[in-house]
């Protein structure tokens, strides 16, 4: 079954000729691990790695190291993405404790075998040193970069190894194929010192180093407690200092075969310093890039693509916030590889996933519903990209057409997630978001030839995921084409994406979910149309049959006392009752919020219903949805408001908000009621997101609905960052 389903982007297999093959090299080096503070990764055809990664030492435990991002507690730490495009070039800026560091990324070769990158951890002296809380701080502070070799499944043998020279000087890492010692690349440091960036001998810099040898690669990732230390006093910079540094040798064999190498480099707080690592897959290889290359003229590249492809000018107000939306969305791109845990009991076959992640500081791993928001804007940005993330979630689907909604793959991720959570249930869905980005590709690039080569090849498993949806999703009723939200957990179902919306009253709950409905419309049209294109004639009247059934059972839905769009509620023991469909009266769900709102969001009201009107005015009543911030995501009259956990219970999230902003501007633009909601949702949105941005260069996963001010996890970049679409108007 695992050869059957295949994944593109497991490259222990042959990937296909032509798209994806070139795909392979344009995303085999990238910043593809979010959670570290800097790293430079390696999808690897084996699935052992390369990894180099930015260590900084404790200023309060200098034994200990930080790599990884922390949740912002003050405005000292920040890890902010500024420019990206996502395969070639990454900057950011990092502020930890009262260091601050500007971070680069640039590959020069990225479309065959020969890979060249440099990279730059730049101590930015003029930031660091502004604040009186950092006064104390000793004189000099150091950095530490790994490289390391990673084993992301212990059944795949490990097939490149690190050599280092004996009572080595310069830091220089030789990175050599297992069957071939004469096959290496090259990682090589350049450290540079001063305003002018004057080059320095690494023994200036108080260099240490550290190695440890191969066969340990698959715990390679747990840096923290790999590296010792020990305090000496040496001369740094002509000036004895008592410093933590690595001590050498660690277990370890100069001549052996090594799989992690650290180096360890000292600068003085009041000058600038600079680490710039090069590397080259083949050391023989005479023509090197220029690494003196000129970033400015980089980065202006960069903005002139995201100007045209989000029709977004520099004149924009609000140009700076869409352009770092974006720039930390992709700076979240993650790739992990390995198997995953099912809720009852055994593991999926180990895969790979290269995704958008919603955070890099919470959430740094693969979630099947935020990722259609998020490559809706990776599909307006570069629609290579778009087509890699998708084929790699579609290439994690299961036989039957299930794919799991929460994808925990590697050791890391597992390490950051407690069990319970990292099972994934084989009756769980998630929304079917993915069909946001696959209708902008049929609708803007499918005169592409491999754009059609794409998604004629996606064509049938989205048949394959529509029919598990309608099998396993489908109403348990005496009449077909009502859907419900299985694996109910206490009163929530977690996979609508709502997880605590409320979904009951007292003893009655939810059985026929409204949203469900209307994904499934959504679905089956998104078929339709493609089945014109790349099925065939009796492909498509299947599916407008199926089309005709599930939309003839919207109006069910509508509660007639107020021309709403609502939940269907039962008694809980007619939840999973076969026989049982709604008793002589309909009891719909009294918690009014976003769920009414899906109707709209994908145009299925008419626009002389007086459903519409009904929902226009609820959306636009302060006492209900309306805020100056945004659409809240249950009513300000529930009484379950801001209760329990408070997650969908009030707050503004930005994808709903993008869904209705969408459902305004795409389907009842000749609406004057709907076009004015439109105008004044948009600027609150955008009023809430970028002031919070301007304040304090962070996007939220939520927003306060009284306040606008951010909430829960910071950086957040995975569906937030769709104000830059909403800036640009581009739904």
């Amino acid at each position: 079954p695992e050869e059957a389903r295949g994944n593109v982007w497991d490259i222990a297999k042959k990937p296909q000729k032509g798209h994806f093959e070139r795909d392979l090299y344009k995303y085999l080096w990238g910043s593809f691990k979010p959670e570290r503070i800097f790293s430079v990764n390696q999808i690897h055809p084996r699935n052992t790695p390369l990894e180099v990664s930015l260590l900084i030492q404790d200023p309060h435990n200098t034994r200990q190291v930080r790599y990884n991002v922390r949740q912002r507690t003050s405005d000292l730490d920040s890890f902010v993405y500024n420019v990206s495009d996502g395969h070639s070039y990454w900057r950011q800026t990092v502020r930890e404790d009262c260091l601050a560091l500007s971070t680069t990324l640039k590959r020069f070769n990225f479309s065959g075998e020969y890979q060249t990158w440099s990279a730059s951890v730049k101590y930015l002296k003029d930031k660091s040193n502004t604040d009186q809380r950092c006064a104390g701080w000793a004189k000099f502070r150091s950095l530490i970069i790994t490289s390391a070799v990673l084993q992301y499944d212990e059944r795949t043998p490990v097939d490149h190894h690190l050599k280092i020279t004996e009572n080595m000087t310069e830091p220089v890492i030789s990175v050599c194929d297992n069957n071939n010692n004469a096959k290496c690349g090259k990682l090589s440091f350049v450290l540079k010192k001063g305003a002018n960036g004057e080059k320095i001998d690494p023994a200036t810099a108080g260099f240490s180093y550290t190695t440890r040898t191969s066969g340990s690669e698959s715990n390679n990732w747990q840096l923290g407690s790999l590296l010792p230390f020990e305090d000496v006093t040496a001369p740094i910079y002509g000036e004895n200092f008592t410093k933590t540094h690595l001590m050498y040798p660690y277990g370890s064999n100069p001549q052996a075969n090594q799989g992690l190498v650290a180096f360890q480099f000292y600068f003085p707080r009041d000058d600038d310093f600079e680490i710039e690592i090069r590397y080259v897959s083949n050391a023989e290889q005479t023509a090197t890039p220029n690494w003196e290359y000129d970033k400015e003229a980089t980065e202006k590249e960069i903005r002139a693509g995201f100007m045209k492809n989000f029709q977004v000018s520099e004149n924009n107000a609000d140009f700076e916030c869409a352009e770092a939306s974006l720039a930390s969305l992709l700076g979240g791109l993650a790739y992990n590889y390995g198997p995953l845990v099912y809720s009852r009991g055994g593991m999926s076959p180990p895969l790979a996933l290269f995704s958008g992640t919603p955070s890099r500081y919470g959430f740094h791993w693969g979630f099947l519903w935020d990722e259609g928001f998020q490559s809706a804007l990776f599909c307006q940005h570069d629609a290579d990209l778009c087509m890699s993330i998708i084929d790699s979630w579609f290439g994690t689907m299961e036989s039957d057409g299930w794919i799991p909604r929460e994808q925990t793959r590697s050791q890391e991720a597992k390490h950051s997630v407690p069990p319970q959570f990292q099972a994934q249930s084989r009756d769980e869905a998630n929304p079917p978001t993915l069909l946001l980005p696959l209708n902008f590709l049929l609708r803007h690039h499918s005169g592409r030839p491999d754009v059609s080569v794409f998604l004629a090849g996606i064509y049938p498993k989205l048949l394959t995921w529509f029919a598990w949806f309608d099998d396993v999703q489908r109403a348990q009723a005496p009449s077909d084409g009502y859907y419900q939200w299985k694996s109910l957990r206490g009163n929530e179902f977690f996979g609508s994406g709502l997880d605590d919306y409320p979904r009951h009253d007292g003893n009655l709950i939810a059985k026929y979910h409204i949203d469900l409905q209307i994904w499934m419309l959504f679905f089956v049209d998104s078929l339709v149309s493609m089945a014109q294109v790349y099925g065939n004639g009796a492909q498509a009247e299947t599916l407008r049959h199926r089309r005709e059934l599930i939309a003839s059972r919207l109006n069910d839905f509508v509660d007639p006392s107020d021309n709403l769009y609502k939940d269907i509620l039962v008694l809980r023991q007619h939840l999973n009752d076969e026989n049982f469909l709604f008793g002589d009266h309909k009891t719909f769900s009294p918690h009014l919020g976003i769920v009414n709102m899906f109707p709209l969001m994908f145009g299925y009201i008419k626009s002389d219903s007086p459903a519409l009107s009904a929902t226009l005015k609820l959306l636009g009543d302060e006492n209900y949805l309306w805020s100056q911030f945004g659409t809240r995501s249950l009513s300000k009259s529930v009484t379950s408001n801001l209760s329990g956990e408070d997650y969908w219970r009030g707050a503004i999230l930005i994808n709903v908000n993008f869904l209705v902003l969408r459902g305004l501007k795409l389907y009842y633009s000749n609406n004057t009621e709907a076009t004015r909601l439109y105008n004044a949702l948009r600027t609150n949105v955008i009023s809430t997101v970028c002031g919070n941005w301007k304040n304090a260069s962070l996007f939220f996963e939520t927003y306060n609905d009284d306040t606008g001010a951010g909430q829960r996890n910071r950086p957040f970049n995975g569906w937030t960052s769709l104000i830059t679409n909403i800036i640009a108007e581009q739904y």
